[in-house]
């Protein structure tokens, strides 16, 4: 089963567990754009896969703690479980 989640700006946030594919959901038309990260550890830093209305989804198929951060804003995703892996 999917799960919605709000994501915020500023903070690394635990939205899941891989293997799983997010969804950005709301509209980037504000310029409000997500990084997603799959590792073990909450990330530090800036670094992460951006998503954004050019990218809107991203695949993870390790089995590990997926974080994510809003650039700019709030955003709202879609996480939802890759049974196929």
């Amino acid at each position: 089963m999917s799960q919605r989640v709000t994501v915020t700006q500023g903070t690394w946030q635990n939205i899941g567990t891989g293997p799983a594919i997010v969804q950005l959901i709301s509209p980037d038309a504000s310029g409000v754009e997500v990084m997603v990260e799959c590792q073990s550890t909450q990330p530090t830093g800036n670094d992460g896969l951006v998503l954004n209305s050019n990218n809107p989804v991203q695949k993870f198929s390790l089995a590990q703690t997926i974080w994510a951060n809003a650039i700019n804003g709030t955003a709202l995703l879609d996480v939802q479980p890759d049974v196929a892996g």
